[in-house]
C-alpha cells in the first residue's frame, strides 16, 4: 500500500515509529535549510525549515524558546511538535548531525538559502548540486567552505549572495564545477564603475562553463555612452551599440588563472533603469534564449 492511501492516523504512527532523525541512512536526493521570517512586525522571531525530501522539520522560536514541528510534504502534524526552552540556532546545531554519516550529511542536492547564521561546526555536506541565495554578509564563505570541502567538485553550482562577491569568488574558483556555475549579482552597493571591476575578476577567476549576471541600479543620468570597458581588453563589436545595449567579444588582453582565454561575449544593458552585464565563453551563433517576464 502506497503512502498516499494511508489514513493520518497511520501516518502518524508510521512516523513515531520510523524516527526519520535517528534512522536516516539513505543518502537523500535533496537538503534545503531554509530561514524565513514570520512577520515584519517581529524581526527577531523565525523559521528555520530544515527539509530532507520529503521529511520536514520546522524551529520556530525566539530567544531560547523554540517549538519544534515535523512533518510529511510540507504537513505538520501535531501530534509530533513539541516545545523546548533552547535557542533554535542550537537545536539545528544538534539536529544536523543526526542526518549525517561520520559527520557529513549526504545529498544529491543541498540548499541553503535566507540563512543568517553560520553552519554546525560538527556537520559537512557532500553533494553533486549545491545552491546558496541569499546568505547574509560574512555567511556565505563560510556555507560554501562546508558543502564543497568533501565533495571537492560539483555538477552544478548556483551562487547568489549579493554582495560577498569579493570574498567568494576566489573560492569558488578553487571548485571544479562540470556542468555549470551561475553566479548571479543583484545590489545597490555596487557602482558602475565596481560592475566593471566584478567583470575583471569574472575574467580572472571564471572557467569555460561559468557565466556572469549582474544587475544593479545605476544614477538616474547615467548612459551608456559614459560607460568606461577597462582599455587593456581587445574587443570586437558585435553589434552597433545604442543608448540601450552593448554586445561586444571579447577576444584577449586579459588572464585567466585557469589559462582559459577563449573569447568572451559580453552583454551590456540598460533598460527599465536597471544596468545588466552578462558574460560568458563565446562559442559563436547562439540558440534562441527563452523569452523573460519582469513582474512591474
Amino acid at each position: 500500500m502506497s503512502w498516499q492511501m494511508l489514513t493520518v492516523p497511520n501516518h502518524q504512527k508510521i512516523v513515531q515509529l520510523l524516527d526519520y532523525e535517528s534512522r536516516c541512512n539513505n543518502a537523500p536526493k535533496t537538503t534545503e535549510i531554509i530561514s524565513e521570517k514570520l512577520s515584519k512586525w517581529v524581526q527577531e522571531k523565525t523559521t528555520i525549515r530544515v527539509e530532507i525530501d520529503s521529511f520536514t522539520i520546522w524551529l520556530t522560536g525566539k530567544e531560547d524558546l523554540t517549538k519544534i514541528d515535523r512533518g510529511w510534504k510540507g504537513e505538520p502534524i501535531e501530534e509530533l511538535s513539541e516545545i523546548k526552552h533552547e535557542n533554535r540556532f542550537e537545536i539545528l546545531q544538534k539536529l544536523l548531525p543526526r542526518f549525517s554519516r561520520n559527520g557529513v550529511i549526504e545529498a544529491d542536492t543541498v540548499e541553503i538559502d535566507e540563512i543568517n547564521f553560520a553552519p554546525p561546526e560538527s556537520s559537512k555536506f557532500k553533494c553533486s548540486n549545491l545552491k546558496l541565495h541569499s546568505i547574509s554578509n560574512p555567511f556565505a564563505v563560510e556555507w560554501l567552505k562546508k558543502t564543497t570541502e568533501v565533495s571537492g567538485s560539483l555538477k552544478k553550482l548556483d551562487v547568489r549572495c549579493w554582495g560577498q562577491d569579493e570574498q567568494l569568488w576566489p573560492e569558488i574558483a578553487g571548485i571544479n564545477v562540470s556542468e555549470s556555475l551561475l553566479s548571479e549579482l543583484n545590489t545597490n552597493s555596487v557602482t558602475v564603475d565596481g560592475a566593471m571591476r566584478k567583470l575583471e575578476k569574472f575574467l580572472k577567476y571564471g572557467k569555460k562553463s561559468d557565466r556572469l549576471e549582474l544587475s544593479i541600479e545605476p544614477p538616474r543620468e547615467f548612459q551608456l555612452a559614459d560607460l568606461s570597458i577597462p582599455r587593456y581588453l581587445e574587443i570586437k563589436m558585435l553589434k552597433k551599440p545604442d543608448e540601450t545595449l552593448f554586445v561586444a567579444k571579447i577576444l584577449g588582453g586579459f588572464e585567466n588563472v585557469h589559462g582559459i582565454l577563449d573569447p568572451r561575449k559580453i552583454e551590456i544593458q540598460l533598460n527599465w533603469g536597471f544596468f545588466q552585464v552578462i558574460c560568458f565563453v563565446y562559442e559563436g551563433e547562439e540558440k534562441p534564449q527563452p523569452c523573460r517576464l519582469y513582474p512591474f
